[in-house]
């Protein structure tokens, strides 16, 4: 299973997220192993609303389809909240 999102976060907030998980391994620069998930985050150019800019990355989450449900939830559940 496959998931791919651009998300409006920095890769580097992604990447100090996945790196504070405990059961996540960093296997390259942007890619991390979370059980049967893994995840690539790709930099993409920001997107500007008038004189603001923001941040996108390409998110990927592929792998067995129960462990990609899983942590995809607690990716969004991470980051859609309040002081996501």
């Amino acid at each position: 299973m496959t998931v791919q999102e651009n998300w409006a976060l920095s890769t580097a907030r992604i990447k100090e997220y996945l790196q504070g998980l405990n059961e996540a391994r960093q296997i390259s620069a942007s890619r991390y192993q979370i059980g049967g998930c893994e995840i690539c985050l790709q930099p993409q150019e920001e997107s500007r609303v008038g004189s603001y800019a923001f941040p996108r990355t390409l998110v990927t989450f592929s792998g067995e389809e129960e462990a990609v449900a899983r942590f995809h939830r607690q990716f969004m559940i991470r980051f859609l909240t309040l002081g996501g």
